[in-house]
């Protein structure tokens, strides 16, 4: 079980890393700001005071710290569900484990902390393709890690 949860870790900091960089390369495509979302990913541990002026720096890397900590979270869980399969039958599991990820954080894990309201004029169609991609992200680290 200690050496699932650590693959899983792995998995769930790479998933977390091709998350990222997709919503990089998407933000200027889509005009949106992409130091705003990274500050948004901070909210729950440091209130609206994220989204302040002065805060900036330190919201970006809580944010950051915020999204890659929650990445390995799932990656974790990811690692505990899923089972030795084909390649293509593990990225197809990662992309529907990412939408699954989608609706917890949007339906419970947000609203629990109070910070559902960051989600709020997001298009549901590209929240739900970040985490399907950060899902494949995942399925590839599970692959990686599991064939060293």
């Amino acid at each position: 079980m200690a050496r699932r949860l650590r693959d899983g870790a792995i998995a769930g900091l790479v998933g977390g890393i091709v998350s990222a960089v997709w919503g990089l390369v998407m933000s200027p495509v889509l005009g949106t700001d992409v130091f705003r979302e990274t500050r948004l990913a901070a909210v729950p541990l440091l209130g609206r005071a994220s989204l302040e002026p002065g805060n900036a720096a330190a919201a970006l890397l809580v944010g950051g710290a915020s999204h890659f900590g929650v990445s390995i979270a799932w990656g974790m869980v990811f690692a505990l569900v899923s089972y030795p399969a084909s390649p293509l039958a593990m990225i197809g599991f990662g992309a529907l484990f990412g939408a699954a990820v989608w609706r917890m954080m949007y339906d419970l894990v947000l609203p629990i902390l109070g910070a559902a309201w960051i989600v709020e004029g997001f298009s549901t169609a590209r929240a739900l393709t970040e985490h399907v991609v950060f899902g494949i992200g995942t399925a590839l680290g599970i692959l990686w890690v599991r064939r060293r």
